[in-house]
Parts: C-alpha cells; structure tokens; sequence
C-alpha cells in the first residue's frame, strides 16, 4: 500500500491533532458561510438555481463576500487535511476502504475551497455590480456563470466527495477503526439538518435565516469532526486495536 509518507496509521495524538484541525477548519468554514449567507432575500424570483444562489447579492457587503470566501477556503483546505485522521484510523483494517477513502479526499481538497466556494462569493460579487449596472444582463451573465462554470464542479466534487462519506460510514460500522461501530453516526449528511431546520424556522428568505443555511455542510462537518474528537478512544483502546490486527492488514482480516 502506498503509504503517502505516513510511516504510523493508528498514532493516536497525530489523529487527535488532526481532528482538532477539522474543528477548527469547520468553524473557520462556517463563519464564511455565514458571511456569503446573511443577506436579506431581495430577489422576488428565485425559481432558477442562479436566483436562488444570488437571491441575496445586493445586500451582500464588498467586505462580507471577500472574507467570507477567503475564511471558507482556509476552512475548507484545513478540513480536507483533517479527514487523513480518518483514513489513518481505517487504513491498517482496509486497504481498499483506505484508497477510496483518499481519493476522495484529494478531491475535496483539490475542489471544494476554490471550485464551489469561493466561486460563489466572485459570482455574487460580480452579479452584484452588473445588477447596479443592468438587470437584463445581470441575469443573463448569472445563468451562464452558474451553469457553464459551476454545476460541472460541483457534479464532480459530489462525485469525489459522496463516495468517500459512504466509506466513512462503512468503516465505522464494519469495526475497521478502534471506535464503537455507533460512531458512523458522526457523518456530515448526518450533522448538517440542524442547520436546514433551523434556518426554515427562522425563515431562509431572512438574513439570519440565509447565513445560517448556507452554514449547513460547516454544521455537519464540525459535528463529524467534533463528535470523533470528543469520542476519540484511548491509548489503550488503540493498542488493543492495533494488536487485533493481522500482519498484512486488508479486508480479508474482518471476513
């Protein structure tokens, strides 16, 4: 197996470490989020995907699209390095797992920041100014940014990303790591709905309602990494594991 440099899987501080990267990356991400997010709706058609993504450009602050984006793609970045706490913890059970599992954090990292977030503080940027300038063209120059540049990296990150949380999920539940088969429930599809009740509650047509929205794959994934963190089993815990596991490791092993 190609170890990428990493000489230990199951070290248990460097997961520790890695893991409090994930918190901070996510809270970092979050904050973006928010900041892209917490505009009042002034848009009255948000029947497109472009109206909807940019129903709130015009009460969006230069300064708020600009941090927001930067602080996303830090948050986004220090995330993707954070999820190798995860493969470490499979990848002396399943070699198999643990390729897929990287693969797709490789495509977080390489898509995720710049690809589908700070896209869309640019494309809300510059919607905005073209909106001050000429409505018809503001649209017109809307559709085309969303559909020509975006909906193609956002097909492929989900692509990259939906099959590494599906190996997440398994690895947990199949006792491939030295956690509890319960902590497959510490998943982003899972952490995010927090956010969505909560910003239909408050109304997503509001500022707060749309800060808090757009916050909904922070929520989730500061519930993963935060969850992993808190539960993070001992020293013990891992020796025990890391004893239990043959020679050459692989899927073979837990048959």
């Amino acid at each position: 197996m190609n170890t990428i440099g990493i000489d230990h899987n199951l070290n248990r501080e460097r997961i520790r470490k890695l893991l409090i990267i994930g918190v901070i990356g996510s809270a970092l991400t979050g904050i973006g989020d928010f900041l892209v997010g917490y505009g009042e709706q002034v848009s009255a058609d948000t029947n497109g995907l472009d109206e909807m993504l940019m129903a709130n450009a015009l009460n969006l602050s230069d300064a708020q699209l600009i941090w927001g984006g930067l602080l996303g793609v830090i948050g986004l970045f220090l995330e993707g390095l954070a999820c190798f706490a995860i493969y470490r913890l499979m990848a002396d059970s399943s070699q198999k797992y643990a390729h897929i599992y990287r693969a797709s954090i490789f495509g977080y990292i390489w898509l995720a920041p710049v690809g589908c977030h700070m896209n869309v503080g640019l494309m809300n940027y510059a919607y905005k100014r073209l909106l001050l300038l000429d409505t018809a063209v503001a649209a017109e120059a809307a559709n085309v940014m969303i559909r020509a540049f975006c909906v193609s990296l956002w097909i492929l990150l989900i692509a990259l990303w939906l099959p590494g949380m599906i190996i997440q999920f398994k690895a947990f539940a199949k006792g491939y790591t030295p956690y509890p088969a319960s902590a497959k429930w510490f998943s982003v599809l899972i952490g995010m709905w927090p956010a969505l009740i909560i910003a239909a509650i408050v109304g997503p047509n509001s500022a707060l309602g749309g800060g808090i929205g757009t916050m909904f794959l922070s929520f989730g994934n500061l519930f993963m990494f935060g969850g992993l963190l808190v539960t993070l089993p001992d020293q013990k815990q891992f020796e025990e594991f890391e004893a239990s596991l043959p020679t050459s490791s692989g899927d073979e092993a837990h048959k």
